[in-house]
């Protein structure tokens, strides 16, 4: 009866970039399976997990599944085929060592076919096998130890120069927007133009879960490296994600652990003001879930919005529908119970009796109206479309993220002062003190001539454009519906800064700090006018 044998291959993150590959492991260990006239059971293996660090040993992982189950006899008799002990363990000779050996006491045997050696359970030469395992184990341990200090040299290095304003260091991946020519970073237009959508549909209120709908659905094609990609996965949650925060679209170098090494290492592809509005639109979102598990996220075109004008709560938001619920007869008939359809809204604490005892219950769809009736052409002629207040923005974020980053840098140049620095350091404290208060007046001067902007009237020219939205608030298309409500929604949370139900009855939408509007429970405007700071204080 042939000995039965399970083949295990594991690469690295590092292997996985220079084109290693599970298939080639797993080939070598049928072949020599086969040279021996071993029946292969199955093979497991471990994907972008290093043995050096021992994360392909870890919980979740392939070899600790299998260790689990060899503990607990489940492989006796079996031969584990790997590449070599290093594929098992880069940890050290007695890690190694201790593997082998419990793999052994569980009645497995460990063959590594780049040699032909099988380390066999019960072996009368264990100690034998074991000192080759220790001497093996230990010269890929230094190995390991010996690249790892040199790769951690090389990345301090190239860090430094990046601090240093250097714009020509080779890095070993190109953010994928972008490509290398002639030894220098230059954007990819056409997919500068793609990232620069997926921001805008973001920020329009899509969630990322469409975005990914409409790239698939415009066939565009993924970004995912040849030497990673398996197939035609399309895009994933996780890396709109990732672009959607990862500073380098801005042109900053920013390490693992969150410091900003560089300010323009790479080039520009999203506005820092667009980034800015990126931002704050993923702070809005509580939670990114996929929008058809939330039905009733397209209904409630006011989610985030609404509160409680008495304890500052949030609102609860009930939607019951009309759909009737059957009943049949003995005799075969059926009947149809109508339910109740209507949308309410109140106050959530009150709701659940917690600290408040706001008992008033408004119609959504009374608020709903009323936001889009009578406080959207306000909205729309505060909102600025002015140019120059766009450039004056653009402006003031871009100087404050060059400030913010080399404030940072000075601090921690202040830290290593603290430290004992030496004389160029000083110098480069100095340097950066005088960058900082040159922002820091460049900013006052673009918030000044901003203010003056803001002070301009500001024409209504976009009301046809909102009212064509508007159309499609209850469009009978779930994605147009969709599409249109999270875009309005996104909208009106930046230009109404809450809606307050009252304890008596009433509603109250605040677009700022300083103006509000009162209606009634049916609707009707009560009261409300623009006032500014200086008029509200009066």
């Amino acid at each position: 009866m042939s000995q039965i044998a399970i083949i295990y291959a594991r690469f690295s993150s590092a292997e996985q970039s220079k084109g290693y590959s599970l298939e080639r492991q797993q080939s070598l260990g049928n072949a020599f399976a086969a040279d021996r006239g071993w029946s292969v059971e199955k093979k497991i293996s471990d994907e972008a997990r290093s043995a050096f660090h021992g994360t392909n040993r870890l919980e979740g992982s392939a070899l600790h599944q299998f260790e689990l189950e060899a503990r607990n006899g489940l492989h006796r008799g079996k031969v584990l085929v790997v590449e070599n002990i290093d594929r098992l363990s880069r940890q050290g000779a007695k890690v190694a060592a201790q593997l082998i050996w419990a793999l052994n006491e569980g009645g497995v045997d460990v063959a590594t076919f780049h040699d032909g050696h099988v380390y066999k359970a019960g072996d009368e030469n264990e100690m034998i096998d074991l000192f080759k395992v220790i001497i093996l184990a230990q010269q890929a341990h230094e190995e390991s130890s010996k690249k790892s200090k040199r790769t951690a040299a090389s990345w301090a290095a190239r860090r430094e120069r990046i601090a240093a304003g250097e714009q020509d260091v080779l890095m070993p991946n190109v953010p994928l927007w972008c490509d290398r020519i002639d030894g220098k970073y230059v954007l990819n237009e056409y997919r500068t133009k793609v990232l620069n959508d997926i921001f805008d549909l973001y920020i329009d209120g899509l969630g990322i879960h469409r975005i990914i709908t409409v790239l698939h659905d415009r066939n565009e094609p993924s970004w995912t490296p040849p030497e990673q990609r398996r197939g035609n996965n399309g895009w994933f949650y996780s890396y709109i994600y990732r672009l959607l925060t990862k500073r380098t679209v801005i042109g900053e170098y920013v390490t693992l652990d969150g410091k900003t090494v560089g300010t323009n290492f790479y080039p520009q592809a999203i506005s820092t003001e667009k980034w800015n509005r990126a931002q704050a639109a993923l702070k809005m979102r509580k939670a990114n879930h996929k929008t058809a598990d939330k039905l009733w996220l397209h209904r409630n075109l006011l989610q985030g919005i609404v509160v409680c004008g008495q304890c500052g709560g949030g609102a609860h938001f009930r939607h019951m529908i009309d759909k009737g619920q059957q009943y049949t007869r003995k005799d075969g008939t059926t009947v149809t119970y109508k339910r109740n359809d209507h949308r309410r809204i109140r106050c959530d604490r009150a709701r659940r009796k917690h600290q408040c005892d706001n008992g008033t219950v408004l119609s959504y769809d009374v608020i709903e109206a009323a936001v889009l009736n009578e406080m959207l052409p306000q909205l729309v002629t505060k909102r600025d479309r002015n140019p120059a207040i766009v450039e004056l923005r653009e402006r003031i974020a871009e100087t404050a993220r060059l400030r913010d980053a080399d404030q940072e840098r000075l601090n921690n140049l202040v830290d290593a002062l603290a430290d004992g620095g030496s004389k160029a350091i000083m110098q480069r404290v100095g340097a950066l003190e005088a960058k900082v208060e040159t922002y820091e007046r460049a900013i006052d001067t673009a918030q000044q001539a901003l203010d003056i902007e803001l002070s301009k009237p500001c024409a209504d020219d976009d009301v046809e454009a909102i009212e064509s939205l508007r159309s499609e608030l209850n469009h009978a298309d779930d994605e147009v519906r969709s599409y249109a409500r999270g875009r309005v929604n996104m909208s009106l949370r930046r230009l109404i800064k809450r809606i307050a139900i009252t304890n008596v009855g009433t509603f109250r939408i605040e677009p700022d700090d300083y103006s509000a509007w009162l209606f009634d429970e049916d609707g009707k405007l009560l009261e409300g006018a623009w006032t500014g700071p200086v008029e509200r204080a009066a």
